[in-house]
């Protein structure tokens, strides 16, 4: 099967996730996509069921006007900045999706991983949705099936800040100790560390990647699907009705 593949931002997190459901609704099943997001700035996308108040430290994000934005996909919260994570989205039909899950994630971040080792990274592929290595854990994915069709979506981490991570991300406390830092590096790990590469460079290795398996055309975003896009984040994604509904 071959793939349009875009690169679409920098935009802010609410229109990436805009773009994501809109993408997903205008999909041609005859024509799957990759895309690669670019962020403006620091945000923490929530997963679809997940509680606000008892994921977020509220204040701290506020404080630092930093985004939070509710997925349309499951999963965990995490924290994203600009230039230290990697982000691509698949839009596919559902006819090429395993109907076992474990089976899903692990076919659709194949290349992923395969891409990395090509970097010499030892990732592997982690059930039922991470992508980890020796020392923690690189990344992870989520997915939406709606009818015909399939969104799955995975962040890796190129070298965010664990500290600031974990001031966004309600923990228990407002203070983070150096113990609970050291303890979160201990479980999360970074490409970053494990290459001499910049995250540009590892993005056009995964690129290369995706193309070896599957091949692609490079498209644009057109103006239709970002105008939609954007719309979207202003009447949803960027609302405390949709974001803070849980």
């Amino acid at each position: 099967m071959k793939f349009e593949m875009m690169d679409t931002g920098p935009y802010l997190e609410s229109v990436h996730h805009a773009l994501d459901e809109v993408i997903l609704q205008e999909l041609d099943t005859e024509k799957p996509v990759i895309r690669f997001w670019y962020r403006k700035k620091p945000a923490v996308p929530l997963g679809r069921f997940q509680s606000f108040t008892d994921e977020v430290n509220q204040r701290y994000v506020e404080s630092k006007k930093i985004d939070v934005v509710r997925r349309i996909t499951g999963g965990g919260a995490m924290y994203v900045e600009p230039g230290k994570v990697i982000t691509y989205s698949l839009y596919l039909p559902r006819s090429f999706v395993p109907d076992d899950f474990e089976e899903s994630y692990r076919k659709l971040d194949s290349w992923a991983v395969e891409g990395l080792r090509d970097m010499g990274i030892d990732a592997r592929h982690e059930p039922l949705n991470d992508i980890v290595c020796e020392e923690g854990k690189l990344g992870g994915s989520a997915q939406l099936r709606k009818r015909d069709r399939v969104l799955h979506h995975a962040t890796l981490n190129y070298n965010i800040s664990i500290e600031e991570m974990l001031k966004c991300l309600r923990i228990g406390k407002d203070k983070i100790s150096d113990k609970a830092i050291k303890s979160a590096e201990k479980r999360v790990s970074a490409i970053g560390e494990k290459t001499d590469l910049s995250v540009k460079e590892v993005i056009d290795q995964l690129k290369k990647a995706f193309g070896n398996n599957y091949g692609v055309e490079r498209i644009s975003l057109n103006d239709h699907t970002l105008e939609k896009a954007e719309e979207l984040a202003k009447y949803k994604f960027s609302s405390d009705e949709w974001n803070k509904k849980l």
